[in-house]
């Protein structure tokens, strides 16, 4: 009851004010018209769909209305060359009528506005620490942001504010909007605290003039550990203070999250850095792509087109493509195809801009020595495409492998009771693929048998709130990515125990529920000869299985060797890996090769299945997926996927949620991981085991 009709009412007065702010602006327009004046109307508005609605509302009005109005939207959805328009002065008998959000308070200055129209809304975003998920909401502006509106008016002419709400909800407002430090996630402030104070973080933060919740300092700090940046130590008065590890303090050094810094750490471990920087220098800024107002269909479908399963692929192509083509045939070329596929040249321009500042950093860090530099100075640094820490630089699965350590926590599987975009992750049951997302579109089988062949687990970027919890931003990913890369702790499996009855159970239980609180598991389901051995656990929630046992210990094993390259690479940042460490990155590489080129079989197979006879060879090469020939250089490894590897039908493992299984290995023989009396990487073989790995 009550807070939904709370809800109800809140959206209704919203619903309220955007359609008197549309009344108000026409009739202000038209009345300016007729007084001879040219010059602006600026509406304050929360966010885009506000704008668009308005947009639709202005452009329904009869032609002559219309006639006098030159309607502007003037957001970051608009391309940059559009957004230009609010300083061009207004045609003769027409005045403007510009549809802004808040970034029309002070970061852009209109000389011609005649008057302002304030909604009094503005879009805020909160962050939620334990769940660490961002929620968009619509809340009153401050008082400080409602004086700043009314300062946009009569600039350079004698002007007006109209203030759609009563002085009684003015004198309500907030007096200042609320502190970055308050609602935002705390992990890069920690940590550059950390490496400034030797008092404690959570004591020098409150001590800020807007401190921070505890609460939020507490979870800021336990990730850091768990990412491995901070190590507590007992100081003389024995109390716990927090201290850099030898990471902590490479990626104090780094203008960039915690968890996208070690990202760049293993993008150079693993060498293929050229790439993980335009995925860092992204995650950073805004996204590239723009959607053009009543054109979201279109823009998705470009988008979609670059991959279908990645959208953080879909940003990589793109902007390689954009490099390629100013290589290749200039400027003004690259910028009639970026507006083509709905790119802001600006945005890709960012991009190219942060892409150099982080390589200067890791260049001064060590991490990048400056012979694998193209050239040795100015603004756009860019590494030499044969460089070491570029071998790996063409294989996306590798590269979409290492952004899940960028991601470490954002790790979501796909419900199998349910629709094929809907989510479970480790704090949130029924997430679902955000609409912008390129997976978002794909639809499920007809025949439910093949459900087993779409992807299982997914990584994701973020998990906001608005209409329902969505996740932005994401790629499909298999097990074996998710075993090698993904998560940040890894732990013995619980031993099973008697639980309730099978009827009574949960046919999708997690193995721990969102409080963290332990699910039983069944003696006799582990004691049946279907179900797969679990050998470790991933983050406490994802079980790590396999039929054969030596399959899994060798990718843990794997894991644990990846770690330690890495940790050499934090040590000794000028120094090359040594031998064994290298071998291994370049098996993991091929690895890697082979499970994408297995997905694109089997979605090839799915396809051949669901289409009419003929349709899937006419078609396979348009859609993005594994058939289709690389172009510009890259070696055909597309990651398009719809199925995760060893995913099959009846296979042990994968009838359960949570869970990352491997079947019947076959192949090269397997073993542990073992080093020699050189030091060399050696494998062990399994009597009677075989590996495809």
């Amino acid at each position: 009851g009550g807070g939904g009709g709370a809800a109800g009412d809140k959206r209704e007065r919203e619903e309220l004010v955007v359609a008197l702010a549309a009344e108000v602006a026409r009739t202000v327009a038209a009345r300016e018209t007729a007084d001879g004046r040219s010059g602006s109307v600026l509406v304050f508005l929360p966010g885009w769909d506000e704008i668009k609605e308005i947009m639709k509302t202005l452009e329904s009005l009869p032609a002559e209305e219309r006639a006098y109005m030159k309607v502007i939207p003037l957001h970051s959805q608009v391309p940059q060359e559009e957004q230009q328009t609010v300083f061009d002065p207004a045609p003769p008998g027409t005045v403007k009528v510009i549809l802004a959000t808040n970034i029309a308070e002070s970061s852009v200055t209109i000389d011609d506005v005649l008057a302002v129209v304030d909604s009094g809304l503005v879009r805020e975003m909160s962050y939620n620490p334990e769940s660490a998920m961002s929620a968009m909401g619509t809340v009153a502006t401050s008082r400080a942001s409602a004086t700043q509106r009314t300062g946009r008016a009569g600039r350079v002419a004698p002007g007006v504010c109209y203030r759609l709400y009563s002085k009684a909800m003015f004198e309500a407002m907030p007096e200042r909007p609320t502190p970055e430090i308050q609602r935002t996630a705390l992990e890069a402030t920690c940590l550059q605290t950390c490496s400034m104070t030797t008092k404690g973080v959570q004591s020098f933060l409150s001590e800020a003039m807007d401190p921070p919740a505890t609460e939020t300092v507490q979870i800021a700090m336990e990730r850091l550990k768990t990412l491995g940046a901070i190590a507590e130590v007992d100081d003389v008065a024995s109390n716990d203070v927090e201290v850099l590890t030898p990471l902590g303090s490479l990626l104090s050094q780094l203008p960039l999250d915690p968890a996208t810094g070690r990202m760049l750490v293993v993008g150079v471990t693993t060498k293929c850095l050229d790439p993980v920087l335009t995925a860092a220098a992204c995650m950073s800024s805004r996204d590239p792509f723009i959607v053009p107002t009543g054109m979201r269909d279109e823009a998705q479908a470009a988008r979609r087109n670059f991959c279908d399963s990645s959208d953080h692929l879909a940003v990589l192509r793109a902007y390689q493509e954009w490099r390629f083509i100013i290589a290749e045939e200039g400027f003004d070329a690259a910028c009639r195809w970026a507006r083509d596929n709905f790119l802001s040249i600006q945005g890709l321009q960012t991009l190219t801009s942060l892409r150099a500042q982080l390589l200067n950093e890791l260049v001064r860090t060590g991490l990048v020595p400056t012979s694998d530099l193209a050239y040795g100075g100015g603004r756009n640094r860019e590494l030499k495409p044969d460089a070491e820490v570029n071998r790996h630089s063409s294989n996306e699965p590798l590269t979409v492998a290492v952004l899940l350590t960028g991601l470490p926590g954002n790790l979501a599987s796909r419900r199998q009771q349910a629709h094929f975009g809907v989510m479970r992750t480790r704090v949130e049951d029924n997430a679902g693929l955000h609409p912008g997302c390129v997976a978002f579109a794909r639809a499920p089988p007809r025949r439910r048998s093949e459900w087993a062949a779409l992807p299982q687990w997914f990584l994701y970027k973020e998990m906001v709130l608005s209409s329902q919890v969505f996740l932005r931003d994401c790629s499909a990913v298999s097990p074996e990515q998710v075993v090698l890369f993904g998560g940040s702790r890894v732990t013995d499996a619980p031993a099973p125990v008697v639980t309730q009855s099978e009827t009574d159970a949960s046919s999708e239980p997690p193995l721990l529920g969102a409080d963290g609180a332990p699910v039983e598991l069944s003696a006799s389901a582990a004691s049946s000869s279907s179900s797969a051995p679990m050998a470790a656990l991933l983050d406490a929630w994802i079980v790590v299985s396999s039929s054969c046992a030596d399959t899994s210990e060798l990718l843990l094993d794997v894991r644990r060797e990846l770690d330690a390259a890495t940790a050499h690479k934090v040590m000794h940042p000028r120094r090359p890996l040594p031998k064994a460490s290298s071998e291994i990155i370049d098996a993991v590489a091929a690895t890697m090769h082979i499970v994408d080129a297995r997905e694109a079989a089997s979605l090839a197979r799915l396809r051949r299945a669901e289409s009419p006879s003929g349709a899937y060879d006419r078609f396979a090469n348009r859609d993005g997926f594994g058939e289709r020939e690389s172009n510009r250089g890259r070696d055909g490894s597309f990651f398009d996927r719809s199925r995760s590897v060893g995913s099959e039908r009846n296979r042990p493992g994968f009838d359960r949620p949570n869970r990352v299984g491997f079947g019947k290995p076959r192949g090269r023989a397997a073993g542990r991981l073992r080093r020699d009396a050189d030091g060399n990487f050696v494998r062990t073989p399994a009597k009677g085991d075989q590996s495809d790995l």
